[in-house]
């Protein structure tokens, strides 16, 4: 799932950044801030030592004197309250510009009635004006499915 989610992903980037450097990579298997070392992104990032997360496909948008990062995490399985929590602290902690958690199942029911029913669309934000954009990945066209998206009227 990761080599499509990251193709769609820096495609989706690519798109909104037009003027900018955009990297994106299979970060599964690697903590974050090591990666960012790696790189040699990490003096965009004062707190990068801080960023002890293992995210599943990473992205960097690089413009000017600037680095802004996009996290996004795969699920197989219905993507569950444990799944959105782990993400949720990752961005509290990295502070990324987007921040995408999908899977090909969807959302759990609890986390339907949590989201949907309940509208506790809250719990989604990890800054004032940012949030965990959750959707359906479409493993056929191997794209978000957009009408998916919660919370709903999201743009990517």
């Amino acid at each position: 799932m990761y080599p499509h989610v990251g193709a769609w992903f820096k495609k989706i980037l690519r798109e909104r950044f037009k003027d900018a450097k955009v990297y994106v990579e299979d970060t599964s298997k690697k903590v974050l801030s090591k990666w960012l070392v790696e790189k040699g992104f990490h003096n965009f990032f004062p707190n990068y030592q801080t960023y002890e997360i293992e995210v599943d496909v990473t992205g960097i948008v690089e413009k000017s004197d600037e680095a802004h990062l996009g996290l996004v995490e795969c699920k197989l399985s219905r993507i569950t309250l444990r799944d959105l929590s782990q993400l949720l602290g990752y961005s509290k902690v990295a502070l990324p510009l987007y921040s995408i958690i999908l899977s090909p199942k969807g959302i759990s029911r609890s986390m339907n009635l949590l989201l949907n029913i309940a509208r506790r669309n809250d719990i989604l934000y990890y800054s004032t004006d940012r949030h965990i954009i959750i959707g359906k990945w479409n493993e056929r066209r191997q794209e978000l499915d957009l009408s998916s998206l919660i919370p709903k009227g999201t743009r990517l």
